[in-house]
């Protein structure tokens, strides 16, 4: 995230697709104790609870924690979450991590997006 003056409500998104063949075990160790660690965050007050979520096909799979910016990036930022996301590389397929703006910056962002379009005389 780039920096900001004031923490914004945010969401962390982590999804990840099937595991790598014959580290299927791995992959459950890795994700367990991925959400092991962010329920630890969780319990400092530094984000929610982990929200996980998998595909009815068993195709894919996501993980949600809300929080503020500035405690989330305190969150990725960290040695420990590095590691596990290099874990993660080595045992599941497209592990992607996402920001999402969220809460009272929805408004924000749409209000920003139709000034935009104003000055360019599109809205």
């Amino acid at each position: 995230m780039k920096g900001e003056a004031m923490a914004r409500d945010a969401a962390l998104v982590t999804t990840f697709g099937s595991p790598v063949r014959g580290r299927e075990a791995k992959s459950l160790e890795v994700f367990t104790e991925f959400l092991t660690f962010l329920g630890k965050q969780a319990a400092e007050g530094k984000c929610s609870q982990p929200e996980p979520f998998f595909a009815t096909d068993s195709s894919n799979g996501m993980v949600i924690v809300r929080g503020k910016t500035d405690a989330l990036a305190e969150i990725t930022d960290s040695d420990e979450y590095d590691k596990l996301l290099a874990k993660g590389q080595m045992v599941v397929e497209d592990l992607k991590i996402h920001w999402y703006l969220t809460g009272e910056e929805i408004d924000r962002g749409m209000r920003i997006f139709a000034e935009a379009g104003g000055e360019l005389g599109y809205m």
